[in-house]
């Protein structure tokens, strides 16, 4: 799952959409009070009551005007307590949402269910949680740069260290059969961090345990999981396969605009990190058998004791602030409210899902929507656990610590999910100034190594191996952010150049092209192939091994990065053959490449008043970079408009202008 971007499709498994969906998706989000009176510390028990509850939740003004349709389900003491449906299946047809009948892409919920496979297979000692997981891969070797073993606790928990966790394919590349074999060889990761390090959620990571699961077990993952889940729990109406079964039952999806979207089928074909559909009902057994030591009724899928250890935190960056179990996941701290909480969340165009589970309190609850416009997970969540568990929250004392006794964690952290993201950590009296593109924020010393803001949300700091200062964790709850190792002065950039914020922030943020270079020539001028490039690598896009179809571009250094944005239409070529990749760019030509990414993110128009000469072709694209003042001081504007100078040649300084500037654009979406 992740938090913000969540309005393409799953098939392109983009680091963006991911990370988007996961950081927009689950931004603060203020709540009106409730006059549903709160049931106190004992928990649902009363089916009545649960249903008045969620049924008031739905009746709110603000969830009922976005809403198309919604499953809900609420489990406590081996009891369905609600399985309801609210809305529409379909709004064009007014369908109404049957928890018996009406499916969901359920999306990275799905993890649960591959790890439960895999728990599984290592209960019958097929697979060891702690061994190397090579000898599972039978032939598919994955480069290792670290010299310390990948296992399968790691791909578990989001720890594999791989450089990538996403997978970024074109809008336009889905197969009709697309092997999950095939899929894992085409898109090798490479191991960069030691294994268990650091925390990144990684969708790839679960791939890799469908295809273990096969090898183990010689038969096709969604046969294993059918014969080994579905039909113990009786989940009829579940599948990771688009059937006809399913398509007559699945819920339309819709998009923000309440349009809906086309069905579409996911890459890999079979995708074991989010690609299964359920119903209310089905999801409602799951979730009895994980609460119940992994039984339903007279029908075991799982040992009490494997459950527990799936159900045990694994991995978290302060033991206030949990991480990861087994395939669960522990966002939304800040609404535990004391409680043991684990959960599992997923986002696909047009479907909106959240898992969570009381293990201690035997209670879980889920729901899933069909609208981007009505993501109402976190809302109801919040909503249930202070209803239920209502808790004060009580204010930390601070810790008094001083200015040079907090410079340690002075510094930069890069999102590990995105690089485009990113924090300034500033050591003041008393307190930590933490910037982020839209705020600076004050975090309090509450802790070894923990702080907390103004709004009560925490934050933490985690040592590497020889006691540094290494990562921190605040808000972007599905990866950690590593501390950037400062770099030296450019000779030929003064710290106080114009642009000096903007190429340093570049280079920091690792797009620039030669970062070891003592110049950066920044009246040089920047060519197509080079701004691609620097594109392809700030932005941390995994690069396409495709060779391309441009004769200019055969053997050219920059080939498989101007290739990957070739592949998802950011980029074309100057003629049928050739791309002139040496050529310098001129300034509308690089808005119109920022322009393209910026939509393939999602990212709306933004009209802008123009003076001086754009052509026609480029207009709405400078037109975007000019209403989003992607640009650096070259620029003034006056009140006949903004002469952007579209085609002049960019050069090197304000090249790395907008590319930072956009670097900011892109991490403002994540409300930092």
């Amino acid at each position: 799952m992740m938090l913000v971007f969540q309005q393409r499709r799953k098939s392109r498994k983009a680091w963006a959409p991911a990370l988007l969906a996961a950081v927009i998706a689950f931004s603060a989000i203020s709540f009106p009070a409730r006059s549903v009176e709160a049931a106190g510390a004992t928990g649902p028990k009363d089916a009545k009551e649960v249903e008045a509850f969620v049924d008031e939740f739905f009746n709110r003004p603000e969830v009922a005007s976005s809403l198309a349709g919604s499953a809900v389900v609420v489990v406590g003491n081996d009891k369905v307590l609600l399985n309801k449906g609210y809305g529409y299946a379909d709004v064009e047809s007014k369908k109404p949402v049957d928890p018996d009948k009406t499916m969901f892409r359920i999306a990275s919920i799905s993890k649960v269910f591959t790890a439960t496979a895999v728990m599984q297979l290592v209960e019958e000692g097929k697979i060891d949680l702690d061994q190397d997981v090579s000898p599972y891969l039978k032939g598919v070797t994955i480069p290792n740069e670290t010299g310390s073993k990948l296992t399968m606790r790691h791909l578990l928990t989001h720890t594999t260290g791989f450089d990538k966790t996403d997978v970024l394919t074109a809008p336009d590349a889905t197969r009709k059969d697309y092997p999950l074999e095939q899929y894992i060889k085409e898109n090798l990761p490479t191991i960069v961090r030691k294994p268990g390090a650091a925390y990144r959620y990684d969708n790839l990571a679960f791939n890799y345990q469908g295809l273990i699961v096969q090898n183990v077990t010689g038969k096709p993952f969604e046969q294993v999981v059918d014969d080994q889940i579905f039909r113990p729990l009786q989940m009829t109406n579940s599948d990771f396969r688009l059937t006809d079964k399913v398509l007559a039952n699945l819920a339309t999806g819709y998009n923000q605009l309440k349009e809906p979207w086309p069905q579409y089928q996911l890459t890999p074909t079979i995708a074991p990190d989010g690609g299964m559909f359920a119903t209310g009902t089905d999801m409602s057994k799951f979730m009895l058998a994980q609460l119940n030591g992994g039984k339903l009724g007279e029908n075991r899928i799982l040992q009490e004791n494997t459950v527990k250890e799936m159900q045990r935190v694994q991995v978290g960056i302060h033991s206030e602030i949990p991480n990861m179990a087994l395939g669960f996941e522990m966002f939304f701290q800040e609404h535990f409210n004391g409680e043991t909480v684990i959960g599992k969340g997923g986002d696909l165009e047009g479907y909106h899902s959240w898992m969570w589970l009381l293990p201690e309190q035997k209670v879980g609850g889920f729901v899933v929507t069909n609208s981007d416009a009505s993501d109402i997970r976190e809302q109801l969540f919040a909503a249930f656990m202070d209803h239920y568990y209502p808790q004060t929250e009580k204010e930390r004392p601070a810790i008094a610590l001083t200015k040079a006794q907090l410079a340690r964690f002075e510094g930069s952290y890069q999102y590990l999910r995105a690089p485009l993201v990113y924090y300034k950590v500033k050591a003041e009296d008393g307190y930590l100034s933490v910037a982020g593109p839209n705020s600076t924020r004050k975090l309090k010393p509450v802790g070894e190594l923990l702080f907390q803001d103004e709004d009560g949300k925490l934050g933490a700091f985690k040592k590497d191996e020889a006691g540094n200062i290494s990562y921190f964790y605040y808000l972007l709850i599905d990866a950690w952010c590593e501390r950037i190792t400062p770099s030296p002065t450019y000779s030929d950039v003064p710290r106080n150049h114009p642009y000096a914020d903007d190429i340093y922030t570049l280079r920091d943020l690792g797009g620039v092209l030669n970062p070891t270079s003592t110049l950066f020539e920044p009246e040089g001028k920047t060519t197509r192939a080079q701004f691609a490039a620097q594109i392809v690598r700030l932005a941390g896009i995994t690069k396409s091994h495709q060779p391309s179809k441009f004769t200019d571009l055969k053997a050219h250094p920059y080939e498989s990065e101007i290739q990957t944005l070739l592949e998802i239409h950011v980029l074309s070529g100057t003629s049928a053959q050739r791309f002139e990749p040496d050529r310098s760019i001129t300034r509308e030509e690089a808005a119109v490449i920022i322009y393209r990414l910026s939509r393939f993110l999602g990212f709306p128009p933004i009209p802008a008043k123009l003076s001086g000469k754009t052509s026609a072709w480029a207009e709405e694209a400078v037109q975007f970079i000019v209403g989003a003042r992607l640009y650096g001081p070259e620029i003034k504007s006056t009140d006949k408009g903004t002469d952007f100078r579209s085609r002049d040649p960019l050069l090197h300084k304000e090249a790395a202008a907008i590319l930072n500037r956009f670097a900011k654009l892109f991490a403002s979406s994540a409300g930092i």
